[in-house]
């Protein structure tokens, strides 16, 4: 905590004091931690001692400036947000204290040189302006992300310059490239940084959360604080994000720019303590990279299965690839998939069986396991299955009337399934029909309404033929014909 403006010292770097990534620490950020806030509360007392400790260890690296990436920060799906000015400061007003006030000297010279390298690869950031703040209702001051980890762990370098950005909404492999971005950026101005990811764990880990417990909370905990017990950062970024959106936390987004920055080095870790005292996550760790990485690590992958453990791409179905490049490419680029575009993209992908048969076909996209659009048709209207998947998944994530469209910092946290529909037949008898095995098409004066099989929560014939009349608007009462037909289902 300082208002000195000292000069850093940059571009020293030699033997003895190279320059880059020197060490990442992960901190957690509950105010109550901080002494005008808690009034003596002493339940978190193992989490001080540790970001003391951290402290200690972060001053012995002799950085010159801290980079910190804070979840409270403003986020945006489509901009990441970098604190401006020459001073970085903030006051714990929000929580009674306005007094609690912290200031820092900016590091201009690094924020700028990071912001060139997302712009070299495409993505977007950077400062807003006093009227884009007003507009946002804003007022650029430091959030309690940045202020209560940095209260503990600038203690031992008061002259220490300040980068802060927003750990973003956007995708989990754009936070990676971000996370790639500063660690090239302090390493060509030859600058020494820390990197701080700031983050609470699950918000219900136990029964003392006033947010409520949930058993996900404790495991998702369990298995983030084992991955980096590991020190291999790989598990890490494979944690199932259905498990982390129903643990409530807040810091993995943090955590994956970490993994990014430190893709190319071996890492040896140092947990100093977990604790989750009032509910609430808190662990305090520290990553140093050692030699170069023998394999370095990938960004979070969009294809990687989102269900019981992540499987590699060569395993995800060709149909569920066809759609999952689809949306890549409509949501990020605004340009329709064509085949040849997946030949590019493919190379060696055998697209012969879909693109030499016409089918109707359903994708369906569900998002930490709600159901986030599903649009199909009941028999072909394109060329083949691969043009009918493309056509469809636009249409189930930008058309489907039940939901807002689709955002492309949505895409790593969509599960999609792909249904390709045999040919229906018609039904004369109810008991001709199955819930788990067949679909159904109701029709009667114009009106179709069509449901899948084997959907979660429809267990029998009536609950199927209900929903599919409901979709249709069709009276239980009125004489509707039936047909049923099968799927071979893809996810």
């Amino acid at each position: 905590m300082s208002t000195t403006e000292k000069q850093p010292q940059t571009g020293v770097s030699d033997a003895n004091n190279p320059a880059g990534i020197l060490a990442a620490f992960l901190a957690p950020h509950p105010p109550i931690i901080i002494p005008a806030v808690g009034q003596g509360s002493r339940e978190a007392d193992h989490t001080i001692a540790a970001l003391q400790q951290a402290a200690a260890d972060l001053a012995a690296l002799q950085p010159e400036t801290i980079v910190i990436l804070s979840p409270h920060a403003p986020m945006f799906g489509d901009f990441v947000y970098f604190y401006s000015g020459d001073r970085l400061s903030g006051s714990l007003a929000q929580f009674g204290h306005p007094e609690s006030h912290q200031a820092w000297l900016a590091d201009s010279g690094l924020a700028d040189a990071i912001l060139a390298e997302l712009a070299s690869q495409g993505l977007p950031g950077g400062y807003l302006s006093a009227r884009d703040l007003h507009h946002h209702g804003l007022d650029g001051s430091l959030d309690h992300g940045v202020l209560v980890p940095l209260y503990y762990l600038t203690a031992q370098t008061p002259d220490i310059r300040l980068v802060a950005l927003a750990s973003s909404d956007l995708p989990a492999d754009d936070i990676f490239r971000l996370g790639q971005a500063i660690a090239r950026a302090a390493t060509h101005l030859g600058r020494r940084v820390v990197l701080v990811a700031s983050g609470d764990l699950s918000h219900k880990a136990n029964d003392n959360s006033p947010y409520g417990s949930c058993p996900e909370g404790a495991q998702f905990d369990s298995k983030l604080m084992a991955a980096i017990g590991s020190g291999d950062l790989g598990q890490i970024l494979q944690i199932d994000s259905r498990l982390r959106d129903r643990a409530a936390e807040c810091g993995y987004r943090s955590l994956v720019a970490l993994c990014g920055a430190l893709h190319d080095r071996a890492v040896e870790t140092h947990i100093y303590h977990y604790e989750a005292p009032y509910g609430i996550g808190y662990g305090v760790a520290r990553f140093t990279p050692t030699a170069p990485a023998v394999k370095p690590l990938d960004p979070p992958s969009l294809f990687a299965r989102q269900g019981k453990g992540s499987q590699p791409h060569r395993t995800t179905p060709i149909p569920v690839i066809v759609a999952r490049h689809t949306l890549v490419k409509y949501l990020r680029q605004h340009h329709t998939l064509t085949p040849e575009d997946l030949a590019l993209l493919e190379p060696g992908l055998d697209l012969t069986p879909w693109a030499s048969q016409r089918a109707g076909v359903f994708v369906s996209l569900h998002k930490h396991g709600q159901l986030r659009g599903c649009i199909g048709t009941t028999g072909p209207t394109t060329a083949s299955i691969v043009t009918e998947i493309i056509k469809n998944a636009i249409s189930a994530a930008i058309h489907d009337p039940r939901f807002d469209p689709v955002h492309a910092a949505e895409l790593t946290d969509l599960e999609i399934s792909v249904d390709i529909l045999e040919k229906a037949e018609p039904v004369i008898d109810k008991n001709q029909l199955d819930p788990r095995s067949f679909g159904v098409i109701v029709r009667y004066r114009g009106r179709t309404g069509l449901l899948l099989p084997d959907l979660d929560g429809v267990d029998t014939v009536a609950d199927q033929l209900a929903i599919a009349c409901r979709k249709a608007g069709i009276a239980a009462d009125e004489p509707y014909s039936i047909e049923r037909f099968r799927v071979t289902r893809y996810e």
